[in-house]
């Protein structure tokens, strides 16, 4: 079962960039928390999708991240969600923790936020391993596009 430390991200709800500042997570010990099943596969996701591709070249890993973060300050439309869902499944496809993707929903944009927020919610189903039952699970992801 893969086991991590438990990373906070502050205000996630009102995320302002995909380089916001991420925590680690004390538990009430006084240690840092760990996260481990659904849990550990949902922040990985998460971790994945924030992640600028090619972040993390010098340390080895030269496709991982998303290309998300060149949508910033496009219109929420039709075009950029298909855009976004494109990068997501090309993003998700590199997790080995992941059978399925099953779907990829768009919130509609009111007419008050067409360009400040694209909220997803990423619905998978899980490689059956110890720990994560392999029922869907259901990721909401609000990106902000507009910082």
């Amino acid at each position: 079962m893969n086991k991590d430390i438990q990373l906070t991200r502050r205000g996630f709800d009102r995320m302002t960039s995909d380089r916001q500042y991420v925590d680690l997570n004390l538990a009430s010990t006084g240690d840092l928390a760990t996260v481990s099943g659904r849990e550990n596969l949902a922040q990985a996701i998460i971790n994945r999708l924030l992640t600028r591709k090619g972040d993390l070249t010098t340390l080895g890993h030269p496709d991982y991240g998303s290309k998300l973060h060149t949508l910033i300050g496009e219109l929420n439309n039709v075009r950029l969600r298909g855009k976004a869902e494109l990068f997501i499944r090309e993003c998700l496809a590199k997790e080995p923790r992941i059978a399925e993707i099953v779907r990829i929903a768009f919130a509609t944009p009111n007419r008050h936020d067409t360009r400040e927020m694209l909220q997803v919610e990423i619905i998978i189903r899980p490689v059956p391993q110890p720990g994560v039952d392999d029922r869907n699970l259901s990721i909401f992801l609000p990106l902000n596009q507009g910082g």
